[in-house]
Protein backbone atom coordinates (compact mmCIF):
# COMPACT_ATOMS: atom_id res chain seq x y z
CA UNK A 1 0.00 0.00 0.00
CA UNK A 2 1.46 3.68 -1.07
CA UNK A 3 1.25 7.05 0.45
CA UNK A 4 -1.65 7.58 -2.11
CA UNK A 5 -3.74 4.77 -0.85
CA UNK A 6 -2.78 5.07 2.82
CA UNK A 7 -4.54 8.65 2.81
CA UNK A 8 -7.76 7.60 0.52
CA UNK A 9 -8.55 4.74 2.88
CA UNK A 10 -7.42 5.74 6.10
CA UNK A 11 -8.17 8.89 6.86
CA UNK A 12 -11.50 11.07 6.93
CA UNK A 13 -11.97 14.48 4.65
CA UNK A 14 -15.26 14.49 6.51
CA UNK A 15 -15.91 17.79 8.70
CA UNK A 16 -16.48 16.23 11.64
CA UNK A 17 -13.57 14.18 11.67
CA UNK A 18 -15.51 10.74 12.02
CA UNK A 19 -15.30 7.73 9.53
CA UNK A 20 -18.14 6.32 7.92
CA UNK A 21 -15.34 3.73 6.78
CA UNK A 22 -15.25 0.48 9.72
CA UNK A 23 -11.26 -0.18 8.80
CA UNK A 24 -10.61 3.50 8.97
CA UNK A 25 -12.49 4.00 12.37
CA UNK A 26 -10.21 1.08 14.13
CA UNK A 27 -7.29 2.33 12.86
CA UNK A 28 -7.92 5.77 13.96
CA UNK A 29 -9.09 4.59 17.35
CA UNK A 30 -6.02 2.23 17.58
CA UNK A 31 -3.77 4.56 16.91
CA UNK A 32 -5.11 7.29 20.23
CA UNK A 33 -4.63 4.39 22.73
CA UNK A 34 -2.78 5.29 25.41
CA UNK A 35 -0.97 2.42 27.22
CA UNK A 36 -2.36 2.17 30.91
CA UNK A 37 0.80 -0.11 32.00
CA UNK A 38 4.05 0.99 29.57
CA UNK A 39 7.07 0.97 30.62
CA UNK A 40 7.20 4.35 30.08
CA UNK A 41 4.75 4.90 33.48
CA UNK A 42 7.62 3.62 35.28
CA UNK A 43 9.64 6.58 37.29
CA UNK A 44 12.71 4.84 38.37
CA UNK A 45 13.82 2.08 40.03
CA UNK A 46 11.89 1.84 42.62
CA UNK A 47 8.41 1.72 41.77
CA UNK A 48 9.98 -1.35 38.65
CA UNK A 49 8.81 -4.00 41.23
CA UNK A 50 5.44 -2.97 41.53
CA UNK A 51 5.04 -2.20 37.27
CA UNK A 52 6.22 -5.30 36.55
CA UNK A 53 3.66 -7.15 39.47
CA UNK A 54 0.89 -5.15 37.63
CA UNK A 55 1.91 -6.32 34.28
CA UNK A 56 2.04 -9.73 35.00
CA UNK A 57 -1.62 -9.78 36.82
CA UNK A 58 -2.88 -8.12 33.52
CA UNK A 59 -1.30 -10.46 31.48
CA UNK A 60 -2.31 -13.62 33.19
CA UNK A 61 -6.16 -11.82 33.21
CA UNK A 62 -5.70 -11.09 29.43
CA UNK A 63 -4.59 -14.61 28.13
CA UNK A 64 -8.00 -16.53 29.75
CA UNK A 65 -5.77 -19.46 30.73
CA UNK A 66 -7.82 -22.55 32.40
CA UNK A 67 -7.92 -22.11 36.29
CA UNK A 68 -6.28 -24.82 38.61
CA UNK A 69 -4.93 -27.08 35.73
CA UNK A 70 -4.11 -30.49 36.80
CA UNK A 71 -2.08 -31.98 34.51
CA UNK A 72 -1.00 -35.53 33.94
CA UNK A 73 2.64 -36.51 31.96
CA UNK A 74 3.37 -39.57 30.77
CA UNK A 75 6.03 -41.40 28.68
CA UNK A 76 5.16 -43.89 25.86
CA UNK A 77 9.12 -44.40 24.78
CA UNK A 78 12.85 -44.01 24.61
CA UNK A 79 15.16 -44.64 22.27
CA UNK A 80 19.28 -44.06 22.30
CA UNK A 81 21.20 -41.83 20.36
CA UNK A 82 24.80 -40.82 20.05
CA UNK A 83 25.06 -39.40 23.16
CA UNK A 84 21.60 -39.01 24.47
CA UNK A 85 18.06 -40.04 25.05
CA UNK A 86 15.09 -39.06 23.06
CA UNK A 87 11.73 -39.86 24.90
CA UNK A 88 8.44 -39.46 23.33
CA UNK A 89 5.69 -37.67 26.01
CA UNK A 90 2.20 -36.56 26.42
CA UNK A 91 1.13 -34.02 28.40
CA UNK A 92 -2.91 -34.04 29.42
CA UNK A 93 -3.49 -30.81 30.14
CA UNK A 94 -7.08 -30.96 30.08
CA UNK A 95 -10.18 -33.16 29.25
CA UNK A 96 -10.04 -34.01 25.74
CA UNK A 97 -6.60 -33.27 25.23
CA UNK A 98 -3.11 -34.91 24.57
CA UNK A 99 0.33 -32.33 23.99
CA UNK A 100 2.79 -34.53 22.29
CA UNK A 101 6.72 -33.61 23.13
CA UNK A 102 9.73 -34.89 22.78
CA UNK A 103 12.63 -34.67 25.89
CA UNK A 104 16.33 -35.52 25.72
CA UNK A 105 18.42 -36.46 28.07
CA UNK A 106 22.30 -36.68 27.70
CA UNK A 107 23.91 -40.11 28.46
CA UNK A 108 25.92 -38.19 30.86
CA UNK A 109 23.54 -36.62 32.91
CA UNK A 110 21.48 -40.34 32.99
CA UNK A 111 25.00 -42.42 34.00
CA UNK A 112 25.85 -39.51 36.83
CA UNK A 113 22.49 -39.22 38.00
CA UNK A 114 24.11 -35.37 38.79
CA UNK A 115 20.99 -32.40 37.47
CA UNK A 116 21.32 -30.56 34.87
CA UNK A 117 19.85 -27.69 33.13
CA UNK A 118 16.93 -27.77 31.70
CA UNK A 119 15.07 -25.63 28.09
CA UNK A 120 11.73 -25.89 26.64
CA UNK A 121 11.94 -24.48 23.11
CA UNK A 122 9.50 -24.08 20.48
CA UNK A 123 10.12 -24.06 16.76
CA UNK A 124 8.68 -21.20 13.93
CA UNK A 125 5.27 -21.54 12.11
CA UNK A 126 5.70 -24.51 9.88
CA UNK A 127 8.09 -26.69 11.74
CA UNK A 128 7.41 -29.65 13.85
CA UNK A 129 9.30 -30.51 16.96
CA UNK A 130 11.08 -33.50 15.25
CA UNK A 131 13.21 -31.22 13.16
CA UNK A 132 13.62 -29.31 16.68
CA UNK A 133 15.85 -32.54 17.69
CA UNK A 134 17.55 -33.35 14.54
CA UNK A 135 14.72 -35.73 13.82
CA UNK A 136 12.93 -36.54 10.42
CA UNK A 137 10.26 -34.35 9.97
CA UNK A 138 7.75 -33.98 7.31
CA UNK A 139 7.11 -30.56 8.15
CA UNK A 140 8.77 -27.26 6.04
CA UNK A 141 12.02 -26.01 7.76
CA UNK A 142 13.86 -23.44 6.03
CA UNK A 143 17.18 -23.67 8.00
CA UNK A 144 17.43 -27.82 9.11
CA UNK A 145 20.79 -27.30 10.52
CA UNK A 146 20.56 -24.34 12.21
CA UNK A 147 16.66 -24.73 13.77
CA UNK A 148 17.93 -27.93 15.52
CA UNK A 149 17.38 -25.93 18.75
CA UNK A 150 16.85 -28.92 20.91
CA UNK A 151 20.04 -31.02 19.37
CA UNK A 152 22.09 -28.05 20.06
CA UNK A 153 21.16 -27.77 23.51
CA UNK A 154 20.86 -31.34 24.00
CA UNK A 155 24.74 -31.61 22.83
CA UNK A 156 25.57 -28.92 25.30
CA UNK A 157 25.10 -30.84 27.94
CA UNK A 158 21.65 -29.67 28.89
CA UNK A 159 18.01 -31.68 29.43
CA UNK A 160 15.39 -29.87 26.31
CA UNK A 161 11.77 -30.28 25.95
CA UNK A 162 10.76 -30.15 22.34
CA UNK A 163 7.36 -29.06 21.54
CA UNK A 164 4.76 -28.39 18.69
CA UNK A 165 2.92 -24.92 18.02
CA UNK A 166 -0.43 -25.31 18.51
CA UNK A 167 -2.47 -25.56 15.47
CA UNK A 168 0.41 -26.69 13.36
CA UNK A 169 2.74 -29.66 12.82
CA UNK A 170 1.73 -32.80 14.09
CA UNK A 171 -0.66 -30.64 16.67
CA UNK A 172 -2.24 -29.27 13.06
CA UNK A 173 -4.17 -31.09 10.80
CA UNK A 174 -1.37 -32.58 8.22
CA UNK A 175 -4.22 -34.27 5.55
CA UNK A 176 -5.50 -30.46 4.80
CA UNK A 177 -3.73 -29.07 1.71
CA UNK A 178 -3.55 -25.33 3.33
CA UNK A 179 -2.58 -26.55 6.96
CA UNK A 180 -2.18 -22.57 7.57
CA UNK A 181 -5.46 -22.22 7.30
CA UNK A 182 -6.67 -24.80 9.65
CA UNK A 183 -4.30 -22.86 12.16
CA UNK A 184 -6.53 -20.15 11.83
CA UNK A 185 -9.60 -21.86 12.08
CA UNK A 186 -8.29 -23.53 15.50
CA UNK A 187 -7.37 -20.15 16.94
CA UNK A 188 -11.25 -18.42 16.16
CA UNK A 189 -12.38 -21.19 17.44
CA UNK A 190 -10.78 -20.72 20.54
CA UNK A 191 -11.74 -17.15 20.61
CA UNK A 192 -14.93 -18.65 20.39
CA UNK A 193 -14.91 -20.34 23.69
CA UNK A 194 -13.42 -17.03 25.69
CA UNK A 195 -9.85 -18.70 25.05
CA UNK A 196 -6.59 -17.14 23.58
CA UNK A 197 -4.16 -18.76 21.43
CA UNK A 198 -1.31 -17.03 23.34
CA UNK A 199 -2.86 -18.74 26.45
CA UNK A 200 -3.63 -21.84 25.44
CA UNK A 201 0.26 -22.05 24.54
CA UNK A 202 1.47 -20.43 27.81
CA UNK A 203 -0.87 -22.87 30.27
CA UNK A 204 0.68 -26.16 28.58
CA UNK A 205 4.35 -24.67 28.73
CA UNK A 206 4.19 -23.46 32.38
CA UNK A 207 2.76 -26.88 33.21
CA UNK A 208 6.25 -28.16 31.35
CA UNK A 209 8.32 -26.55 33.41
CA UNK A 210 6.70 -27.80 36.64
CA UNK A 211 6.86 -30.98 35.33
CA UNK A 212 10.88 -29.83 34.80
CA UNK A 213 11.47 -28.75 38.39
CA UNK A 214 9.99 -32.06 40.06
CA UNK A 215 12.21 -34.35 37.65
CA UNK A 216 15.45 -36.04 39.45
CA UNK A 217 17.54 -35.03 36.97
CA UNK A 218 16.88 -31.52 36.24
CA UNK A 219 18.33 -28.58 38.33
CA UNK A 220 15.45 -26.03 39.22
CA UNK A 221 17.92 -23.49 39.49
CA UNK A 222 19.40 -23.71 35.67
CA UNK A 223 15.88 -23.54 33.38
CA UNK A 224 15.58 -22.34 30.54
CA UNK A 225 13.47 -21.13 27.75
CA UNK A 226 13.94 -20.67 23.90
CA UNK A 227 11.93 -20.01 20.57
CA UNK A 228 11.76 -19.10 17.39
CA UNK A 229 9.51 -16.71 15.47
CA UNK A 230 6.27 -17.74 16.24
CA UNK A 231 7.94 -19.92 19.12
CA UNK A 232 8.26 -17.10 21.16
CA UNK A 233 4.86 -16.62 22.21
CA UNK A 234 5.63 -19.81 24.08
CA UNK A 235 9.02 -17.88 25.88
CA UNK A 236 7.98 -14.36 26.37
CA UNK A 237 5.13 -15.73 28.31
CA UNK A 238 6.52 -18.63 30.39
CA UNK A 239 8.88 -16.32 31.32
CA UNK A 240 6.75 -13.35 32.32
CA UNK A 241 4.95 -15.48 33.99
CA UNK A 242 7.49 -17.88 36.00
CA UNK A 243 9.69 -16.20 38.31
CA UNK A 244 12.04 -19.70 38.41
CA UNK A 245 12.94 -19.32 34.57
CA UNK A 246 16.55 -18.20 34.87
CA UNK A 247 16.96 -17.27 30.78
CA UNK A 248 15.71 -16.86 27.58
CA UNK A 249 16.71 -16.67 23.94
CA UNK A 250 14.54 -14.64 21.78
CA UNK A 251 15.21 -15.40 18.40
CA UNK A 252 12.95 -13.08 16.65
CA UNK A 253 12.95 -9.28 16.64
CA UNK A 254 11.44 -7.02 19.13
CA UNK A 255 7.89 -5.94 17.01
CA UNK A 256 5.21 -4.26 18.44
CA UNK A 257 2.56 -5.30 16.50
CA UNK A 258 -0.12 -2.56 16.98
CA UNK A 259 2.82 -0.21 15.88
CA UNK A 260 3.47 -2.47 12.99
CA UNK A 261 -0.29 -2.62 12.56
CA UNK A 262 -0.84 1.28 11.95
CA UNK A 263 2.42 2.02 10.13
CA UNK A 264 1.78 -0.58 7.28
CA UNK A 265 -1.69 -0.99 6.72
CA UNK A 266 -2.11 -4.00 4.51
CA UNK A 267 0.12 -6.03 6.63
CA UNK A 268 -2.63 -7.64 7.69
CA UNK A 269 -3.74 -8.65 4.59
CA UNK A 270 -2.77 -12.55 5.32
CA UNK A 271 -5.40 -13.80 8.13
CA UNK A 272 -2.19 -15.83 10.03
CA UNK A 273 -1.12 -13.44 12.17
CA UNK A 274 -3.90 -10.99 12.41
CA UNK A 275 -5.76 -13.24 14.76
CA UNK A 276 -2.38 -13.74 16.51
CA UNK A 277 -3.04 -11.24 19.66
CA UNK A 278 -4.87 -10.53 23.41
CA UNK A 279 -7.93 -9.05 23.43
CA UNK A 280 -7.59 -5.69 24.95
CA UNK A 281 -4.17 -5.50 24.36
CA UNK A 282 -3.92 -2.13 22.84
CA UNK A 283 -5.24 -0.79 26.30
CA UNK A 284 -2.50 -2.09 28.59
CA UNK A 285 0.80 -2.43 27.15
CA UNK A 286 2.88 -2.96 23.47
CA UNK A 287 3.76 -6.62 22.84
CA UNK A 288 6.61 -7.15 22.81
CA UNK A 289 8.48 -4.50 24.08
CA UNK A 290 6.82 -3.95 27.31
CA UNK A 291 6.12 -7.23 28.31
CA UNK A 292 10.15 -7.88 27.40
CA UNK A 293 11.33 -5.15 29.26
CA UNK A 294 9.13 -6.42 32.49
CA UNK A 295 11.59 -9.49 32.42
CA UNK A 296 14.73 -7.37 33.91
CA UNK A 297 16.58 -8.05 35.03
CA UNK A 298 16.47 -11.61 34.35
CA UNK A 299 19.10 -12.99 31.38
CA UNK A 300 17.74 -12.36 27.99
CA UNK A 301 19.67 -12.85 24.45
CA UNK A 302 18.04 -11.08 21.97
CA UNK A 303 19.06 -13.09 18.85
CA UNK A 304 17.76 -10.60 15.94
CA UNK A 305 17.47 -6.72 17.01
CA UNK A 306 14.63 -4.94 15.82
CA UNK A 307 13.32 -1.17 15.42
CA UNK A 308 15.23 1.03 18.31
CA UNK A 309 13.31 3.80 19.50
CA UNK A 310 10.21 2.74 21.15
CA UNK A 311 11.36 -1.23 20.36
CA UNK A 312 14.81 -2.30 22.04
CA UNK A 313 15.33 0.98 23.24
CA UNK A 314 12.53 0.50 25.77
CA UNK A 315 13.83 -3.00 26.69
CA UNK A 316 17.73 -1.40 26.88
CA UNK A 317 16.05 1.47 29.55
CA UNK A 318 14.55 -1.24 31.82
CA UNK A 319 17.98 -2.90 32.39
CA UNK A 320 19.69 0.28 32.59
CA UNK A 321 17.07 1.67 35.21
CA UNK A 322 17.67 -1.56 37.15
CA UNK A 323 21.56 -1.10 36.67
CA UNK A 324 21.73 -4.96 35.18
CA UNK A 325 22.73 -3.65 31.38
CA UNK A 326 25.15 -6.50 31.86
CA UNK A 327 22.40 -8.88 31.60
CA UNK A 328 20.82 -8.18 28.59
CA UNK A 329 22.32 -9.53 25.21
CA UNK A 330 21.55 -7.64 22.05
CA UNK A 331 22.71 -8.81 18.79
CA UNK A 332 21.42 -7.82 15.25
CA UNK A 333 21.38 -9.91 12.22
CA UNK A 334 24.50 -9.59 10.56
CA UNK A 335 23.39 -7.18 7.40
CA UNK A 336 22.73 -4.49 10.53
CA UNK A 337 25.41 -5.06 13.04
CA UNK A 338 26.90 -1.94 12.49
CA UNK A 339 25.65 1.31 13.81
CA UNK A 340 25.93 3.06 10.10
CA UNK A 341 23.84 0.16 8.74
CA UNK A 342 20.84 0.67 10.81
CA UNK A 343 20.29 3.73 8.75
CA UNK A 344 16.37 4.13 10.16
CA UNK A 345 17.27 4.00 14.29
CA UNK A 346 16.60 7.58 14.37
CA UNK A 347 13.16 6.98 12.58
CA UNK A 348 10.05 6.68 15.03
CA UNK A 349 7.82 3.65 13.22
CA UNK A 350 5.27 5.14 16.35
CA UNK A 351 5.02 7.58 13.42
CA UNK A 352 5.04 6.08 10.36
CA UNK A 353 2.13 5.52 8.23
CA UNK A 354 1.60 3.52 4.71
CA UNK A 355 4.56 2.36 4.24
CA UNK A 356 5.25 -1.29 2.69
CA UNK A 357 5.64 -4.20 4.17
CA UNK A 358 8.83 -4.52 2.65
CA UNK A 359 10.22 -0.70 3.73
CA UNK A 360 8.83 -1.96 7.09
CA UNK A 361 11.32 -4.74 7.49
CA UNK A 362 13.97 -2.48 6.52
CA UNK A 363 13.22 0.09 9.29
CA UNK A 364 13.14 -2.74 11.89
CA UNK A 365 16.48 -4.01 10.80
CA UNK A 366 15.36 -7.28 9.63
CA UNK A 367 16.42 -9.66 7.30
CA UNK A 368 13.79 -12.44 6.49
CA UNK A 369 16.69 -14.20 4.60
CA UNK A 370 18.66 -15.25 7.66
CA UNK A 371 15.25 -15.35 9.96
CA UNK A 372 16.05 -18.72 12.15
CA UNK A 373 17.76 -20.22 15.18
CA UNK A 374 21.30 -18.75 15.91
CA UNK A 375 23.31 -22.08 17.74
CA UNK A 376 26.48 -19.69 17.43
CA UNK A 377 24.78 -17.27 19.08
CA UNK A 378 22.66 -19.33 21.45
CA UNK A 379 24.30 -22.35 23.21
CA UNK A 380 27.88 -20.20 24.29
CA UNK A 381 25.31 -17.90 26.21
CA UNK A 382 23.51 -20.19 28.02
CA UNK A 383 26.58 -22.61 28.68
CA UNK A 384 28.67 -19.69 30.05
CA UNK A 385 25.40 -18.79 32.55
CA UNK A 386 24.65 -22.37 33.23
CA UNK A 387 28.12 -23.87 33.59
CA UNK A 388 30.43 -20.73 33.95
CA UNK A 389 33.47 -19.56 31.98
CA UNK A 390 35.65 -22.58 32.09
CA UNK A 391 33.63 -24.62 30.23
CA UNK A 392 34.69 -25.64 26.77
CA UNK A 393 31.50 -25.09 24.16
CA UNK A 394 31.67 -28.37 23.20
CA UNK A 395 33.67 -31.17 23.93
CA UNK A 396 35.05 -32.68 20.59
CA UNK A 397 36.24 -30.92 17.07
CA UNK A 398 33.46 -32.37 15.28
CA UNK A 399 30.77 -30.43 16.80
CA UNK A 400 32.65 -27.05 16.31
CA UNK A 401 33.17 -27.88 12.77
CA UNK A 402 29.07 -28.80 12.74
CA UNK A 403 28.82 -25.35 14.45
CA UNK A 404 30.00 -23.54 11.38
CA UNK A 405 28.51 -25.23 9.11
CA UNK A 406 25.03 -24.20 10.77
CA UNK A 407 26.36 -20.58 10.81
CA UNK A 408 27.07 -20.52 6.99
CA UNK A 409 23.48 -22.58 5.94
CA UNK A 410 21.48 -20.96 3.39
CA UNK A 411 18.09 -20.90 2.75
CA UNK A 412 16.27 -24.20 1.63
CA UNK A 413 13.13 -25.91 2.84
CA UNK A 414 13.15 -28.88 3.74
CA UNK A 415 10.57 -32.16 4.41
CA UNK A 416 11.87 -35.65 4.78
CA UNK A 417 9.83 -36.69 1.76
CA UNK A 418 10.90 -33.95 0.12
CA UNK A 419 7.50 -32.87 -0.81
CA UNK A 420 7.11 -29.29 1.06
CA UNK A 421 3.34 -28.46 1.69
CA UNK A 422 2.07 -24.91 1.84
CA UNK A 423 4.29 -23.02 4.36
CA UNK A 424 2.22 -21.06 6.73
CA UNK A 425 2.88 -17.49 6.32
CA UNK A 426 3.85 -14.80 9.45
CA UNK A 427 3.92 -11.66 8.36
CA UNK A 428 7.74 -11.59 6.45
CA UNK A 429 8.88 -12.85 10.37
Amino acid sequence: MNKYSFDRNFRTERADGRFDRSLGFIHHYISLRKHKLAFDTVSDATAFPQWRQHVKEKVRELLCMIPDPKPEFVMLREEKRDDYRIQWWELYPEDGLAVPFLMLIPEKVIATGQPAPAVVCTPGSGAGKESLAGEPCACPNRFPLRNRQAWWYVKAGMIVIATDNPGLAKSGEPDMEDYGKAAIRFRIQLMRCGRTYRGFVTEQRLMMFEFLKKHPLVDPACLAVSGLSLGCTGTLYPMLLNDDIAAMVYCDFVCDQTIRLLATTDFHSDDFPSIDFLPGETEWFSIQPDLVAALAPRRILLAEGGPWIGHVETVVRAYEMLGMRDRLTLHYYPKYSTIESRSHDGDDLRQARGITPEEYLQWANVDVSQHSFHPDLAIPWLKEIFFGDEVELFDNPEMMLELQRAKEETEHFFTVDGKPRPFPTSGGK
